[in-house]
């Protein structure tokens, strides 16, 4: 009898022990011991700038923090959330949170606290319920204006460059909803879990818990902007440690404990289209926000429709990995066998028992690769969606948005030597907005990824020779500093430039023997006001921009075709590419019929982009994607929320060539990672004619 009842025992200790190995040795592993401890925020007052990207939120929300400043010396403002870069317009409060002289203030309802704040860790929080603002700290109202607006909370602990807070932030949460006091007070000391009564209205969740790679991810991002922190300085070019998290020393709020529980599930899919014969290409992935530590959760199955795709002969072999904690990371891990042939649908399952996938307190990435036939057809669809998943014996769904681009199937120019693709990207100062070397690697890897023969680089400012060294490629450019770089696979042809600023032309050679003309351009923009950013406004007058486009990027693109352009052109045939920053919008664009992405503007008969029709070039994004509603194609600025709709980056082309492909390359390669310049990228693929 003792001995049967010791060996129970000690069979049960042996199972836990091994379950818990298990799962520490995995969690070991890869590094995610990390995600299980309280950590905040930590600003130098001075030079740090988070950025958020969140746009406009109208007409309810809700702004909460824990904060606690350095010392009791106050600066006359200092921002708690703001609204960053492109927020200074007139529609709504781009300042909505902040510290005035030690208060807490909002001063677009001139709503100041009437107790000034301690060193200590206190909950701030400011309320609209769409006709009266209430501010608290710690729960309790302490003012109240019969007032409402939108906000547009676009960074943490600083605004428009100044206005950075010193000291410690934690648990921000923004919402599209006015919370009660109540809600606050009942949730303020604890971690937000899926029952809480206004989680669907959660748009930013930031615990801090992992700041790693100059990001840190928002818990309930999803689609393509899934606003996760950027994390930089005011002087980007400067040395200052950027901001950076700590153990927290809030003994007021207690993070969630015990077993776990799933937080909420996204899908994200890539926008990237996958060239013939792609190895692991990644095509979606699913995010898994988990909470606690105990008793930990494991991933039995996960079923996968295909359906959508247009031809499943395209697809070779589909693959399922675990992907660790981060977005931007080497972890691929194989589960549920060595990839599945393409059908309708898929199950992904262990076939034994032993094989155990365990769920890591924090967030978990698991992604969807696949293997491309070498004769896949070009343009065609390639979408896959998650149906559900099993954990732990429980089904689950997950959320997914429909703001993304579908996958294709693209031309791969090793095969034919007829097409080429050019990629067309402002890097956004020299690339350094996530630190010099984070920034400047991300750069590379797109480009990379992109697999083009042609990049047309703006603001190289210092990065172009590391990218040309990094990718193998030919350079042009003026100096190492220079604005202006183009890159080439194939050699380059110098050509003078009239004005070195703005036209960077030459003569690309590629194997066939045929010469491209092609010019990398920067234009002048328009700047009272300048409607690439600041046409939100109320009361603007359109023809004042199409006046200062007409003396500005006009003048310049008339000027380098005249000079740069036509003297190089043996006649109409020859192949001519003109791509870069023009700063000017599109009359293609700014229709009657897309003046609601406008803002109520439109039509808009924007001159340079009539000019180069005129001239007899073709737009190859707006060739490709006709319709400027369903296809918008806003390359500026991509990183924030309010400025999604502007297209001011393009690749024209003329003579003896033909646009078989063109997007908006707006997302990183990897996914659900940052972003690393304010403009997205443009890449269209060419045939000869």
């Amino acid at each position: 009898m003792y001995n049967s009842k010791y060996q129970i025992m000690l069979k049960t200790v042996k199972i836990i022990l091994l379950c818990c190995w298990g799962f520490f040795a995995f969690a070991q592993s890869i590094g995610l011991s990390k995600q299980n401890e309280n950590r905040a925020l930590r600003m130098d007052g001075n030079d740090n700038e988070v950025r958020t990207g969140i746009g406009i939120i109208n007409p309810q929300w809700t702004l909460e923090a824990w904060i606690k400043g350095d010392d009791e010396n106050w600066k006359p403002l200092e921002a708690i959330i703001g609204g960053g870069e492109y927020s200074d317009l007139n529609i709504y409060d781009n300042l909505p949170l902040s510290i005035k002289n030690g208060y807490l203030y909002n001063k677009a309802a001139n709503l100041q606290a009437p107790i000034k704040l301690n060193t200590q860790w206190q909950h701030v929080a400011i309320s609209c319920d769409g006709k009266i603002i209430t501010m608290y700290v710690e729960g309790k109202e302490v003012a109240r204006a019969d007032t409402a607006f939108a906000i547009l909370p676009g960074t943490i602990g600083s605004h428009e460059k100044k206005e950075t807070f010193g000291g410690s932030i934690d648990e921000v949460r923004i919402w599209s909803q006015g919370l009660s006091a109540k809600t606050i007070r009942q949730w303020m000391g604890k971690s937000i879990t899926k029952n809480h009564p206004a989680f669907s209205s959660l748009i930013g969740y930031y615990n801090f818990d992992v700041f790693e790679d100059n990001m840190s991810v928002n818990w309930v991002g999803k689609g393509h902007q899934s606003y996760h922190l950027r994390n930089g300085r005011v002087n980007y070019y400067g040395n200052l440690p950027m901001a950076f998290t700590e153990t927290s020393t809030n003994k007021k709020f207690q993070t969630f404990n015990g077993k776990q529980e799933i937080f909420n599930v996204v899908t994200i899919q890539n926008e990237w289209d996958l060239e013939q014969g792609t190895q692991n290409g990644q095509t979606l992935k699913l995010r898994i926000a988990v909470q606690g530590s105990t008793r930990p959760l494991v991933l039995e199955k996960l079923n996968l429709d295909l359906s959508a795709c247009s031809n499943l002969k395209d697809i070779k072999k589909v693959h399922l990995y675990q992907a660790g904690y981060l977005p931007r990371t080497t972890i691929r891990k194989e589960i549920f066998g060595n990839g599945m042939t393409a059908k309708p649908t898929i199950t992904f399952q262990s076939k034994t028992s032993d094989k155990k996938f365990y769920l890591q307190p924090g967030i978990n990435y698991f992604l969807v690769t696949l293997d491309l036939a070498d004769e896949a057809q070009i343009n065609n669809i390639l979408k896959g969606r998650v149906i559900n998943f099993v954990v732990s014996g429980k089904t689950y769904s997950a959320e997914e948005s429909e703001d993304y681009v579908p996958q294709q199937v693209a031309a791969n120019p090793k095969w034919n030597k007829e097409v080429f693709k050019v990629l067309q990207w402002n890097i956004w100062h020299g690339g350094v907005h996530l630190g010099v070397k984070e920034g400047r690697s991300r750069v590379v890897e797109l480009i990379r990824q992109a697999n083009a023969d042609i990049v047309t680089l703006q603001e190289g400012y210092g990065a172009q020779d590391t990218i040309a060294t990094s990718l193998g490629y030919n350079l042009q450019t003026k100096s190492a500093k220079d604005n202006l770089a183009l890159l080439s696979r194939h050699p380059i042809e110098k050509i003078p430039s009239s004005e070195s600023f703005k036209s960077n032309p030459a003569k690309v050679l590629f194997p066939n023997g045929k010469k491209v003309l092609v010019n990398d351009c920067w234009l002048r923009y328009a700047y009272r006001p300048a409607y690439t950013c600041d046409y939100m406004q109320k009361g603007l007058d359109p023809k004042k921009w199409i006046a200062e486009d007409s003396i500005l990027s006009l003048v310049d693109v008339q000027n380098l075709i005249k000079k740069d352009v036509v003297p190089y052109q043996e006649n109409n045939e020859t192949p001519t590419i003109i791509a870069g920053d023009f700063n000017s919008g599109s009359h293609l664009d700014w229709t009657k019929k897309a003046q609601l992405l406008h803002f109520g503007y439109g039509p808009v008969l924007l001159p340079t982009s009539r000019f180069m029709m005129e001239q007899g070039y073709k737009d190859s994004f707006r060739e490709i994607n006709p319709d400027e509603l369903t296809y918008q194609g806003g390359t500026f600025a991509v990183i924030f929320g309010q400025l999604q709709t502007s297209r001011i980056d393009y690749i024209y082309y003329k003579g003896a060539l033909k646009a078989i492909a063109s997007k908006i390359v707006r997302t990183a390669p990897e996914i659900d990672d940052v972003w690393a310049s304010d403009h997205a990228a443009v890449l269209s693929t060419f045939t000869f004619q």
